[in-house]
This record gives C-alpha cells, structure tokens and sequence, in this order.
C-alpha cells in the first residue's frame, strides 16, 4: 500500500514503518512524557503497537492518521489527526529534542491540515494542549490556530486546565 508522503520546505511526513521504532524511542525525554503523562521511557512493545495501529489505520481508512515527521533525514517526531466527527479534526503533535525549536511541528501542522481538509469532510482543526505547555501553544499560534476557549473534559484525558486552538478550513 501507498500512504502520501507530506513534503515542506523543511520536513517531510511519512507514515512510520517498523524500521523506524528504534529511532523513535531515541527521541523519548522527559518533556514529552511530561505533556502527555507518561510515567517514563515508552517500553518498546508499546512503540511496536503504535507502529502497528499507525499503519492499520491507513490501510483500512481509519478516522486517525499519523506521520513520522523527518527533518534532515532524522526522524524528528510525529502527527496525528483524528476525525471525530461533527466536521471537527483534531491535531496531536510531538517533537523530540534534536528537532524543537526549528520549525518542524509547525511546518507539519499545516502540511496535515492541509491534508486534512482536502481529504475529509472537516471544517476545522483543533488542538488541545495544556495551558501550562507554552511551547506548543506558540506552535499552534505559529501554525495559524488561534486560542478558541478552555476546553471541554470530553476533549482529552490528560489532567490539568487544557485549552482549545482552532484553525477553520480556509
């Protein structure tokens, strides 16, 4: 099976393949087990899973979508967009510590919702993202979602006060 490979100026998106778990579990740190509430390193088994789920989703046209994101050759990261109906897409992103604060998440958001909106019948984005991780919040901002409101409980299952970004289809 074919699955589109996401081109930008700096990154490109590709779905993960089995090959790449290693190279994920390098990027595992601190921070992102501290945003997404993990209570240390992603064992190894958990990472095979995901790659599992990841490329089930796209062979059988799954709500959830996820790219691997690559900048200079190295994976950098990953994306996922689910739609969860009602015209409503949402964005959860990662970036590990090699590849932040240089433009990658940002330059994937768009290439996703671009994605997104050319490909399912939704008329926005949304990220979720705690209001204490200003860091992503910027990089929602960055991507042109804008802050729409505190979010509501049945958006997440993190803990702490979480905040709604939406980005509307152009």
């Amino acid at each position: 099976m074919t699955w589109p490979v996401l081109v930008g100026s700096r990154v490109t998106l590709k779905v993960l393949r089995p090959a790449d778990v290693d190279s994920w579990l390098a990027g595992d740190d601190e921070e992102q087990q501290r945003w997404f509430e993990a209570p240390g390193p992603a064992p190894r088994e958990n990472v095979v899973r995901h790659v599992s789920a990841v490329r089930e989703a796209w062979a059988t046209a799954g709500s959830k979508r996820h790219w691997g994101i690559w900048l200079d050759g190295i994976l950098g990261g990953g994306i996922d967009i689910e739609d969860r109906g009602q015209g409503s897409a949402y964005l959860s992103y990662v970036v590990f510590p090699a590849s932040r604060r240089r433009g990658a998440a940002a330059e994937s958001i768009s290439l996703v919702t671009a994605w997104a909106f050319e490909n399912w019948p939704v008329n926005r984005a949304i990220a979720i993202i705690d209001e204490l991780n200003l860091a992503s919040r910027a990089t929602a901002e960055r991507a042109g979602l804008r802050f729409d409101a505190v979010a509501d409980p049945t958006e997440y299952s993190e803990s702490g006060r979480m905040l709604r970004y939406v980005l509307p289809r152009p």
